[in-house]
């Protein structure tokens, strides 16, 4: 469990979506393209001054690390792969410089590397990851965990009275079409059909039960109705003071947690899930109901990474292990960001005091707990 936090503009929703774009390495097979149209290209995506961008991710599951980075530079408007490498228990697997490939360990043509010099084959535009792990499981793995990185932006509820082209087409309020769901898609928007999937489950009346326990008591059920139309469902609460209640007039806040029920207990797919990412997941939700989230995320945690970015002290105050989750975010005097860890002893020291660790920021004392950058380096 890792929980961003910090004032605005330091760079948790730059974190994000730097979590997304390694997503992308490991899922689209235009890697370099998704970069201008989703993500505003180098213009959006490179530092001010700076003259490359560096992704890079470690991955263990006790036996076996693995290391993968990537360098892309801007050219002619947009970027090309300047360099690419992937380490394997310390020990290169593969290596590339611009057009130049070479290759290690098992992926190498016998038991030495082999330095290939291919430029017609390697395009700069293009990583050579994903082609790779078509003849390596090692390198399947890494692009597997790659593309097993689920990131959540805050969930698209908004009513029909809204206005028209304010609301996206596929929003949770909308019926959609009867799919098989592995997991939720961003923004929520298959959630009648991740609830058809779970109510399939020999679990369902645990997950009823979680259900009950964050939004509701009254809560009888949670349904997927038919739409008249055929072909497609929707989402109804059944609840016992007051009947069944359809999407479209169901509260903010039930929607969300809803869509937070059926990420917890959905982390399937066609790529299981490597890594959880939520961007303020307490929007919409009352204070009551953050700490029943919390508890539901620090659960996921244990089955895989969660990362969350939050402003919310009620979400601080729940955290079961505040030392050991909470990221402070903030910037350098070159504007840079510096993510820190709490100074443990100091924390438990302050947390006599007071309630949780989003207490004691809310009055002003977070500086006390999170040690200065000099002290945070030598850590």
């Amino acid at each position: 469990m890792n929980v961003l936090i910090g004032p605005n503009g330091v760079g948790k929703s730059t974190l994000i979506e730097g979590l997304e774009i390694l997503r992308k390495l490991g899922s689209s097979n235009d890697f370099i393209r998704g970069l201008n149209d989703a993500h505003g290209g180098v213009l959006h995506l490179l530092r001010h001054g700076a003259s490359q961008m560096k992704l890079g991710v470690d991955i263990s599951d006790g036996i076996t690390r693995m290391a993968y980075d990537i360098v892309l530079a801007p050219c002619n408007g947009g970027f090309v792969v300047a360099e690419e490498a992937l380490l394997g228990d310390d020990r290169p697997l593969m290596s590339r410089n611009g057009e130049y490939l070479t290759l290690g360990g098992p992926l190498a043509r016998g038991s030495e590397s082999s330095p290939l010099t291919t430029p017609s084959s390697i395009s700069p535009r293009t990583p050579v990851l994903m082609a790779l792990s078509v003849f390596s499981p090692l390198v399947a793995r890494m692009t597997a965990a790659l593309g097993g990185i689920e990131v959540h932006v805050p969930f698209a509820t908004q009513s029909r009275w809204f206005g028209p082209g304010m609301v996206p087409e596929r929003n949770m309020r909308a019926d959609s079409i009867v799919q098989s769901a592995g997991r939720l898609d961003r923004g929520g928007a298959n959630l009648a059909s991740a609830f058809h999937a779970l109510r399939n489950r020999p679990d369902w009346s645990d997950t009823l039960e979680t259900i009950r326990l964050i939004i509701d008591e009254d809560i009888m059920d949670v349904t997927t109705p038919a739409s008249a139309s055929g072909g497609s469902i929707g989402i109804a609460v059944s609840y016992r003071s007051s009947g069944s209640i359809p999407a479209f007039a169901l509260s903010d806040g039930t929607l969300a947690l809803l869509a937070l029920v059926a990420i917890a207990r959905l982390d399937g797919g066609d790529a299981p899930r490597s890594l959880l990412v939520l961007d303020e997941p307490d929007l919409h939700l009352h204070p009551g109901a953050i700490g029943q989230v919390v508890a539901l995320l620090e659960e996921c945690s244990a089955r895989q990474p969660v990362v969350i970015a939050t402003h919310s002290d009620r979400l601080l105050d729940s955290l079961s292990e505040p030392a050991h989750a909470a990221v402070l975010c903030d910037l350098d005097e070159q504007r840079r960001l510096r993510p820190r860890r709490p100074d443990r002893v100091q924390l438990d020291r302050w947390l006599q005091e007071y309630r949780g660790l989003g207490q004691l920021r809310a009055e002003g004392y977070d500086q006390l707990v999170f040690p200065p950058l000099r002290t945070a380096e030598k850590t």
